[in-house]
């Protein structure tokens, strides 16, 4: 029946050309390996895109730091219960603290101390606690090279153990995020790598066979590395590509090859000769991770829709390993087990599982077949169960990741809250409003009372705890209460001549220009109340952007004047926003690929289609469990985070990653299903057969994919957690719950129709043509 399949025929050219097909897939592993040596260029992360948020930062930047010139840095944030910056003692100890960075050529060190005037006020606080003061440390590179260079030398930092410090800032924060994540990617490989081993050697009962899948495992992860690092060099990379493949590259190395070795181990039992058995191995296991990879890749290639979010370069990352972790099993693996041959039983493992074929009776033929003799009696509640475990989905709140993704003690993270609590008007939760003029003056009278009368009015909303800008920026000595100003006292201090001013008065009114006012640009901070991450930040922002219009008709600006959000709030809409902009494309891309590839595997119309309704069971009651744990709080203290909204980009990362992983064990279930059928021709013995001879390996290679999934969620950052935790738990319900249960009782019930197909897709319209026995 296989014999004349193409498939087949590229088992018996792997046989034939076997020691040429390894070192051929040798060869290409190193070549693609090698390509690491190029170095990495990886593109930002974090506040790049075609946004409205990132556009009024960069008209910010030009306006008042010019075009040309990059400033990246960090604070070195001191405290002490006694001293302050006057004194000697704590000049030494700081200037020692920063001298790794004040030997450098491309470095200013701003002390606290040769502050003056105005200015001093935002770098020292004198406070019930102690004295509070910021250093700043301004690095004349871009944000790459300024990353680079703190991670090399922010160690070396230390002060006296008096004295209390923290090192913060945008670029500790960023690097801080980015070392964090590394180790834990190192301590995630460290865990999972032996785990892994050993339930491969239960699953297989022999050391040969257990090894091979760690083999492609490895083969595929540094292939796909290599091939990413070049794509880096040629367009845009995050560095975070590595992280899933890693997360993928191992689990669906290891699931193909799990199956491959599983199926020629098979066909050696019944007695075929290694050729054949070969042969078989590629046509039948082999097909099915053919349509798998591709299945997965569709699944992971959906994120490459969601321009704007950075979630590209997660979808590059993982559409490379998977397809490289394809060609590897289907090619390069059966060319090694060819070579192998009987020698894959050696080395037999105490207390594994059986290296005999399955007879088709077992725990998963029994479990099947209980659950098709009550079909509605296991389905309905089965259902009600997952159903109400999504529940908590409905009430998730979105933001993207922000300081507090970090465990509450990390330095960086405290030290930026410190900030916050003692400058209030530089917190970063904030609400940054740019106004282009274009050409008109901001100082006229008309646009003076305009500004002022609007941020006043800002003033009235709860979710505003202060604002800042040059429509109400006045001295206490030019006014006891700033507050008190009224429209006509702001047009007058801007508009007196400056000889009417003291020479105090005057220096101070000449500081508020150059801070608020440049080249007919200006800006207005509003420090908002509540979490950073909070949704009344963001609504904050939907309504300033809603209601700018008002201010723009009262204002007198040019042509070209616009009124732009800037800050994480604004930049957290933007992203919320391009997400659920391109969500529909990449749904209806994923749904109608899946459809299309499982119906040219299994000839059904309906299977592809219950496939994806039981894959969203699983998802959904993983989403769930991310609202009842990382934002409602519940193993908050255990596992070492603050609670917080979901961040906006992983459900999506998830929805494709266990979309695609779904699929991936429902294809291998399937082929094995349709293969039983086309043999027997009876629909329920075809689905407890097909159950028995692949529930065993579902099993374990979920149990692989979970524990992976397992060790990234002991990351220290709550983004990777709530990856980890949501798709271990999703794949566990998929193996199990979805697979025990709502797989059989579904195909029972539909029966005949499982594998109904019209006739103008080469089936046939009459159902009773299809062969088909029923208990």
């Amino acid at each position: 029946m296989l014999k004349d399949r193409i498939f087949f025929k590229l088992g018996e050219f792997t046989y034939d050309y076997r020691k040429s097909v390894l070192v051929i897939g040798m060869l290409s592993c190193f070549l693609m390996s090698s390509l690491v040596m190029m170095g990495p260029n990886w593109a930002e992360s974090w506040g790049e895109g075609d946004l409205e948020s990132i556009e009024a930062g960069d008209l910010l930047e030009d306006a008042f730091f010019g075009e040309e010139e990059d400033v990246q840095g960090f604070t070195y944030l001191v405290q002490h219960d006694s001293l302050n910056d006057s004194s000697q003692e704590w000049r030494d100890e700081v200037i020692a603290a920063l001298e790794p960075f004040a030997e450098l050529d491309d470095v200013e060190i701003q002390y606290s101390w040769d502050q003056t005037g105005d200015e001093r006020e935002e770098f020292v606080k004198q406070e019930d606690d102690g004295f509070w003061a910021k250093n700043r440390v301004i690095i004349n590179l871009d944000r790459k090279e300024a990353k680079a260079l703190y991670a090399e030398h922010y160690e070396s930092v230390e002060i006296d153990s008096d004295f209390d410090s923290w090192r913060t800032g945008q670029i500790a924060i960023d690097v801080t995020f980015d070392t964090r994540i590394q180790d834990d990617l190192i301590k995630a490989e460290l865990v999972s790598g032996p785990l892994t081993l050993i339930i491969l050697g239960i699953v297989f009962g022999t050391l040969i066979a257990a090894l091979l899948p760690l083999g492609i495992a490895i083969l595929t992860v540094l292939s796909a590395m290599g091939i990413t690092i070049w794509l880096s060099n040629t367009t845009d990379v995050t560095q975070y590509a590595l992280n899933i493949i890693t997360l993928i590259g191992i689990g669906v190395s290891v699931d193909y090859s799990l199956f491959m070795v599983n199926r020629f181990r098979e066909e050696l039992n019944r007695g075929r000769d290694i050729r054949t058995s070969t042969a078989m191995t590629v046509a039948t296991a082999g097909k099915a991770v053919f349509f798998s990879g591709v299945t997965v890749a569709i699944g992971l290639m959906g994120m490459l829709f969601f321009e704007n979010t950075g979630l590209p370069s997660l979808g590059i990352g993982g559409t490379l390993s998977v397809s490289v972790a394809m060609i590897f099993s289907i090619v390069v693996l059966p060319a090694v087990l060819a070579m192998l041959g009987h020698r894959l039983f050696k080395f037999k493992i105490p207390f594994a599982f059986s290296t005999e074929n399955d007879d088709g009776e077992g725990i998963w033929s029994k479990i099947a077949t209980t659950v098709m003799d009550r079909p509605w009696a296991v389905l309905i509640p089965t259902l009600i169960i997952l159903l109400g475990a999504g529940l908590p989905f409905l009430q998730a709140d979105f933001s993207i990741a922000s300081r507090d993704a970090l465990p509450p003690d990390d330095e960086t993270r405290v030290g930026f809250e410190h900030m916050d609590e003692k400058w209030p008007e530089g917190a970063v939760n904030s609400a940054t409003i740019v106004v282009d003029f274009d050409g008109e003056d901001p100082l006229s009278e008309q646009n003076i009372r305009a500004m002022h009368k609007w941020m006043t009015a800002q003033l009235e909303d709860d979710r505003v705890n202060e604002t800042f800008g040059y429509a109400m920026a006045y001295p206490g000595d030019w006014n006891d209460n700033s507050s008190d100003i009224n429209e006509t006292m702001a047009v007058e201090y801007w508009q007196t001549p400056t000889s009417n001013f003291s020479a105090k008065d005057a220096a101070t009114r000449e500081y508020i220009r150059g801070q608020f006012l440049s080249d007919n640009v200006t800006y207005v901070v509003f420090s908002l109340n509540g979490p950073i991450t909070g949704a009344d930040s963001r609504n904050f922002v939907d309504d300033v952007r809603d209601e700018r219009s008002k201010l723009m008709d009262e204002l007198v600006v040019g042509d070209e004047g616009k009124l732009m959000v800037a800050g994480f709030a604004a930049y957290s809409v933007d992203v919320l926003d391009a997400i659920v902009e391109n969500l529909p494309i990449a749904i209806a891309f994923i749904f109608t690929s899946t459809i299309i590839l499982i119906y040219i595997q299994v000839r059904s119309v309906i299977i592809p289609i219950k496939a994806i309704v039981m894959n969203i069971l699983s998802i959904s009651a993983s989403f769930g469990m991310l609202v009842f744990v990382f934002q409602w709080g519940n193993g908050a203290e255990l596992l070492n985070f603050t609670p917080q909204p979901i961040e906006a980009t992983n459900p999506v990362i998830m929805f494709c990653i266990v979309f695609g992983l779904s699929m991936d064990y429902e294809v291998l279930m399937l082929s094995r299903i349709h293969e039983e059928w086309e043999v027997t021709g009876d629909n329920t013995q075809a689905v407890a057969n097909g159950l028995q001879k692949t529930g065993r390996l579902i099993t374990g290679a979920a149990a692989i994919m979970v524990v992976v999934f397992l060790a990234f969620g002991l990351s220290s950052v709550v983004i990777l957690k709530q990856i980890g935790l949501g798709l271990a738990l999703a794949i566990l319900l998929d193996a199990t719950i979805v697979r025990a249960l709502v797989v059989p009782s579904t195909m029972r019930l539909m029966g005949k129709w499982n594998w109904w197909s019209p006739k103008w897709l080469g089936g046939s319209d009459d159902i009773e043509n299809v062969e088909e026995s029923e208990e």
